[in-house]
């Protein structure tokens, strides 16, 4: 069996990616361009096609190409699939 952790970014990538992720919605946020969170509809069509997908995590629901954990992450309306899959 696979070991998941090994899977994933490294620790400073994964760094990496919240620190950008939090300063985006942090961002979106103080502009006021709307709510920071997505409709329930779309955040079930998000967690529907990263379950349905092969860098998806199924035991602990994280992405194996960015390090996040996908049903936070995908609450979030600036958030974007890191391989553009919504």
């Amino acid at each position: 069996m696979p070991n998941d952790k090994q899977d994933l970014p490294s620790l400073s990538e994964q760094g990496k990616n919240l620190a950008k992720f939090t300063f985006e919605v942090v961002q979106d946020t103080v502009s006021l361009t709307g709510n920071p969170f997505v409709e329930k509809e779309t955040y079930k069509e998000r967690l529907t096609i990263c379950a349905g997908c092969e860098y998806f995590i199924v035991k602990n629901k994280r992405c194996k190409k960015c390090g996040c954990y996908m049903e936070s992450k995908a609450k979030f309306s600036i958030a974007k699939c890191p391989i553009q899959k919504w």
